[in-house]
């Protein structure tokens, strides 16, 4: 890194601190006791008891191993219990036996530990893919706009929950396909490693598996491959993919682990496809319209949506980051057309490992302009100053949107926090 991305860092490491900050407070509202936690939480209850039991001290080896191998829940991957696990170890070490009693601690650390800072670390890898740090005002304005994005905001409060990481996992196989550049070299196998991952954790990377294929394809095209060398590298994508799957949720070599995986994902994706039982059908109607509520909700009204999409085809078309803009286009359109068509449920944050890559688009279209305002002046033959107007209108509209998008009423967010303040009050 030059003078100029090293000061960019600096800034971000600095923000991401405050950011992180932040949260501490209100993550900590909440959770004073196990009781208090079922009255203001609903997933985290279902998965806390199986990192208490990860921890608990084994009597002999074998049970060691059981606890912390066979975890148990196999809605998500073993990363997500193995860091949750470790994030409270140190309470585990300094009051001993007794940590169970220090639930308001626990659940500070599992969701600044595995929610808030992973996040940051995502959006920061995001950031750079974008910017390469060669610009501070734009990396820092990127970083801001990012993570407050309402339905990040939302994740990170009180949710403690593997999206972060998975995000984190999609977040860095971008940036590896990104540093590969066509050349199928170690950058494109880290990038099988961080799919891993992504699957591993929570399925997301599966919808890597059309991106990949187009990649290896365009290798064919430009002549940078060869037919077979383009099946080898294939194969050893996979293979490496595989491995790192397998060592990343060693619970895989238990048959009994395999098969209630098999079951629990078998009944998701069914409740995924249906929906929950007790609610009204036409909630779960699917297609774009009747996602129409959730995306505006926490992302944005639709004309912003739409400017983000635009700006990442202006960033597929001109810019200097046209193969990052085309690799998150190709990530999100097969995971948009699942959540659009194939899913039922309508929970924000499914869409956040799509719209927080695609958002980080927005400033393309300012980027793109020069290269636009050269096309107008020479067929429309336009004085050279309103090339200058042009790009000036640009920076203004995206001013509205995103004043229009932060400055939003964080409606479900404040009530969300105020149901457990409320709940504080009266435990006291």
């Amino acid at each position: 890194m030059n003078s100029q991305q090293k000061r960019t860092l600096t800034g971000l490491f600095l923000l991401g601190g405050l950011y992180f900050a932040i949260f501490i407070w209100p993550n900590s509202l909440g959770a004073r006791t196990e009781t208090m936690l079922q009255a203001t939480s609903i997933d985290e209850p279902v998965t806390y008891p199986y990192v208490i039991r990860m921890v608990t001290p084994a009597h002999d080896l074998r049970e060691f191993v059981n606890r912390w191998l066979i975890y148990g829940d196999y809605h998500y991957g073993y990363p997500f219990y193995f860091l949750s696990s470790v994030s409270i170890l140190p309470v585990v070490w300094i009051h001993g036996a007794i940590f169970e009693n220090y639930t308001q601690i626990n659940l500070l650390l599992l969701r600044q530990l595995i929610s808030v800072l992973p996040m940051i670390l995502a959006v920061g890898f995001i950031v750079f893919s974008q910017t390469h740090f060669q610009s501070r005002w734009k990396s820092w304005s990127l970083f801001i706009v990012l993570l407050s994005v309402r339905a990040l905001v939302r994740n990170n409060l009180q949710w403690w929950h593997p999206d972060a990481l998975s995000i984190l996992a999609v977040a860095l196989t971008l940036f590896f396909l990104d540093r590969d550049q066509l050349r199928f070299k170690r950058n494109f196998y880290f990038a099988a490693v961080a799919c891993a991952f992504a699957i591993g954790i929570k399925l997301a990377g599966v919808f890597f598996a059309p991106l990949i294929a187009i990649y290896l394809l365009i290798g064919l095209l430009r002549k940078q491959l060869t037919f077979g060398q383009a099946a080898l590298k294939a194969a050893v994508f996979l293979g490496i993919m595989l491995l790192a799957l397998f060592l990343s949720n060693p619970f895989l070599i238990n048959s009994g682990a395999r098969q209630e995986l098999v079951n629990i994902q078998t009944f998701k994706t069914t409740e995924l496809d249906q929906g929950y039982a007790h609610d009204d059908p036409y909630y779960y109607s699917k297609g774009p319209l009747f996602w129409e509520w959730t995306l505006s909700n926490w992302y944005g009204q639709p004309v912003l949506l739409a400017f983000m999409v635009i700006s990442l085809a202006a960033g597929c078309r001109w810019g200097p980051r046209k193969t990052y803009n085309r690799l998150v286009l190709g990530w999100a359109i097969p995971y948009s057309i699942y959540l659009l068509w194939f899913v039922a449920v309508k929970p924000d944050h499914y869409w956040l490992p799509i719209l927080i890559p695609v958002f980080s688009a927005a400033l393309n279209l300012w980027d793109a302009l020069p290269a636009v305002a050269e096309h107008v002046v020479k067929i429309a033959r336009v004085q050279l100053q309103w090339k200058q107007m042009l790009r000036a209108s640009v920076l203004l509209i995206l001013v509205a949107f995103f004043a229009a998008n932060l400055l939003h009423p964080f409606a479900g967010i404040i009530t969300r926090y105020q149901q457990a303040v409320n709940v504080e009050l009266k435990f006291k």
